[in-house]
């Protein structure tokens, strides 16, 4: 295994190194090339074109593969045992089942700049950005109105005020992490995870994006996305962190206090000018 990988980083290294030969030719756009590649963004699609002998700009999208994860949430009944008699009626399930699933298909770009510090060399510096959609995660439940009940139920405690919608006190909901959902009129929960839709990106790697000497080559790339604190929207309304007890939706928790995105993408090029 350890033979395996140690030849693919040297075709790899070799390929870097005779992609960067021969570059005294390039100029202000004066090549194209066309490059197709996967990773933590998906499916990169972009063009390549030279600057200087030190400098390249690519463009292109980048499309995200449709993940669904189906797992339970707990049903966190938030009342006071001295209230519980008004929701004595109601039949409260203990957890639900729901989905979540990536929503980043289509509508991301990027323009980046690969900065080559040394002339003879494919080791690159890169500067520039990620935009497009905010949503990156959704969460829904499977069954359609499945959360009717406690709709009505948190209904009759709101009516008799003794339920604060805006605290949560005296709510039943479901317990995901640091945040507490409450079910529409439909009962029905769609929450999604959002972040800025223009996230600036640093990285380095090896390859040019325009290859002289070999019209293919292969291009490594490793860096961050700053996409800012991820927040959770619940019906379009932003949801402030509660404190629960329930080790539910760790997930979704942990992404939400991270204000980078790791980038690493391998991609496959060819000259076509």
């Amino acid at each position: 295994m350890k033979k395996t990988l140690l030849l693919v980083a040297m075709a790899l290294l070799g390929l870097t190194h005779a992609s960067a030969q021969d570059v005294d030719d390039l100029g202000i756009f004066n090549h194209l090339s066309i490059g197709a590649g996967v990773g933590t963004t998906g499916i990169t699609i972009d063009l390549a074109a030279p600057v200087t002998p030190y400098v390249a700009v690519r463009a292109g999208v980048d499309i995200f593969p449709n993940i669904k994860v189906k797992t339970d949430l707990d049903i966190d009944v938030n009342v006071d045992q001295q209230y519980e008699h008004y929701i004595s009626g109601f039949t409260i399930p203990k957890d639900v089942k729901v989905e979540g699933k990536t929503d980043m298909i289509g509508g991301n770009a990027h323009v980046l700049f690969d900065f080559f510090p040394f002339k003879q060399s494919s080791f690159h510096l890169t500067a520039g950005a990620y935009f497009g959609k905010d949503k990156v995660v959704s969460l829904y439940n499977k069954e359609d109105g499945a959360l009717k009940v406690i709709n009505q139920a948190n209904q009759i405690l709101i009516n008799e005020g003794i339920a604060n919608p805006s605290t949560h006190e005296n709510m039943i909901g479901l317990d995901l992490g640091d945040f507490f959902l409450t079910p529409d009129q439909n009962g029905n929960v769609d929450a999604t995870l959002k972040v800025s839709k223009f996230r600036p990106y640093v990285g380095l790697g090896f390859g040019r994006p325009v290859p002289m000497k070999h019209r293919f080559t292969c291009n490594f790339d490793l860096g961050v996305q700053f996409w800012g604190t991820p927040e959770v929207y619940l019906r379009d309304n932003k949801l402030e962190k509660t404190t629960t007890n329930s080790d539910a939706g760790e997930v979704l928790k942990v992404i939400s206090k991270i204000s980078v995105y790791p980038s690493l993408n391998i991609r496959f090029v060819g000259r076509i000018l």
